[in-house]
């Protein structure tokens, strides 16, 4: 989820005034159609036209077969098997030209990374497979890199490339000649989750600690060394805050990743996810890779999620306070990335149908500004104080100007919620707020002992009394 960079106290290097740091692309924008679907992973692709049989040659024509389904599963199999004993040579084997320095630099990367599981699943074959015409048998092959990180992802999630395959004869090995992003559904990009920084870095470097794989290019690793323990410290407070006042029914992650890229093109990418201009981060929704399709229909609709800032803003350069700020986005887009598996499958577009703005984008300020109630304060003092206030709980972010203060006002709602009935509550109601999105009016009635519209009211004026 994006989120504009604040200007800091006492400073002046940061613009609070749209830019930054603090929005939800992840739900309504990146997985709109998918959520409206219920879907995510293999079922998004099937339902959107994949998963195909193998192909053969055209009409009633028969030529020798050159790739059967057993050939193309073996060269999956044999990739994913190489891949977590960690046999460079074994897994290269089928690769040429410049798919193959790729896919080197692509196997040396995933290796640095704790997988829980780590394979390679069938989505869909195009072309023909066998030799009608005497120039070998030739398919296009998409691929679900179908993986679960330690302690980041509570299921399986996945990132789509395609193959090119090729087979001259009989007497000759497939080849794998072309590797790339499958195509996305509906030619979106987004729900292929392609680039991961394992794609984009010929050597990635990454800092491992006890909750945090902090990830850059290798050319940027003495800066990452240096965020990479502010990151982590904001990591484990919202973790043991979960812990201690989330419900217990939930699962959530215990470790998160965070993608650090200065460059705004390559940190656009990433993901293959919408951003916005005053974007300073994002929590990347990674739908679980079997949900709703073949699997438990009562399962996790998403798995867990990948973060990415922009290491070139203000939170990351400022002088003086850019631990504070680092740790600011940190305790943010973890908070985040803690519910995301909590959120259930949209039924449709409609504003009840998912999780309310507010929600989402408050309860994450309201983790950040926990841990520094200076901060917090002082974003009240620069987002609220002598801004035009609607007294309306925002939908959305806005533009321009409004958008920080429409953050700094759910955070105050996430927050009076809090101070009313006690922070174990808030977060009760958060999470039953994931969960079910259209019963707003009954968990603010428990939380609160308010409904909607008289919540809205009690919340407007403590916004106006704490501003």
């Amino acid at each position: 989820m994006p989120y504009p960079p604040p200007q800091p106290p006492g400073g002046s290097g940061g613009d609070r005034g749209g830019s930054g740091l603090k929005k939800a692309v992840i739900g309504v924008v990146v997985l709109a159609v998918l959520a409206v679907l219920g879907i995510g992973g293999l079922a998004a692709y099937q339902a959107f036209g994949g998963g195909g049989a193998l192909p053969t040659a055209a009409g009633n024509a028969q030529g020798e077969q050159l790739l059967s389904a057993k050939d193309i599963q073996e060269l999956l199999d044999g990739r994913s098997q190489a891949l977590r004993s960690g046999e460079e040579d074994t897994y290269l084997a089928p690769f040429t030209g410049e798919a193959k320095d790729t896919q080197r630099s692509l196997f040396e990367n995933l290796r640095k990374i704790p997988f829980a599981q780590a394979e390679y699943a069938i989505l869909n074959t195009t072309g023909t497979s066998t030799d009608e015409y005497g120039d070998g048998a030739s398919v296009a092959l998409d691929v679900a890199f179908v993986h679960k990180i330690q302690d980041v992802d509570v299921r399986p999630v996945s990132e789509w490339y395609r193959w090119i395959i090729k087979r001259e004869s009989k007497n000759a090995e497939p080849r794998i000649t072309k590797v790339g992003p499958a195509p996305g559904a509906f030619g979106a990009k987004s729900y292929v989750f392609y680039p991961a920084p394992w794609d984009l870095y010929e050597d990635m470097h990454v800092v491992k600690k006890a909750h945090t794989l902090t990830i850059s290019d290798k050319k940027h690793a003495a800066d990452t060394d240096r965020y990479a323990p502010y990151i982590e410290k904001a990591a484990k407070d919202d973790i043991e805050l979960w812990r201690a006042n989330g419900p217990e029914d939930t699962e959530t992650p215990t470790g998160f990743v965070t993608v650090l890229e200065p460059d705004r093109k390559t940190y656009s990418s990433l993901y293959g996810s919408q951003s916005v201009a005053w974007e300073a981060g994002q929590s990347v929704a990674m739908p679980t890779f079997d949900a709703g399709f073949g699997g438990d229909e009562k399962d996790l609709e998403y798995g867990g999620a990948r973060v990415k800032m922009d290491m070139s803003g203000n939170r990351f350069t400022n002088a003086t306070y850019w631990p504070k700020l680092v740790q600011e986005i940190s305790h943010h887009e973890f908070a985040h990335a803690v519910v995301q598996p909590l959120e259930a499958a949209s039924g449709g577009f409609a504003t009840e149908s998912h999780t309310r703005w507010w929600v989402v984008e408050g309860f994450a300020d309201y983790v950040a500004f926990r841990f520094d109630g200076e901060l917090g304060a002082w974003t009240v003092r620069n987002d609220v104080t002598g801004k035009e206030f609607s007294g309306t709980l925002p939908e959305d972010p806005g533009a321009g100007d409004e958008v920080s203060t429409n953050y700094t006002v759910s955070y105050l709602a996430i927050r009076f919620m809090a101070e009313k009935n006690g922070e174990a509550a808030a977060l009760r109601f958060v999470t039953d707020q994931y969960r079910h999105p259209g019963q707003l009016d009954r968990q603010l009635r428990e939380a609160t002992g308010m409904g909607e519209s008289e919540f809205q009211a009690a919340w407007a004026g403590y916004v106006r009394s704490n501003s």
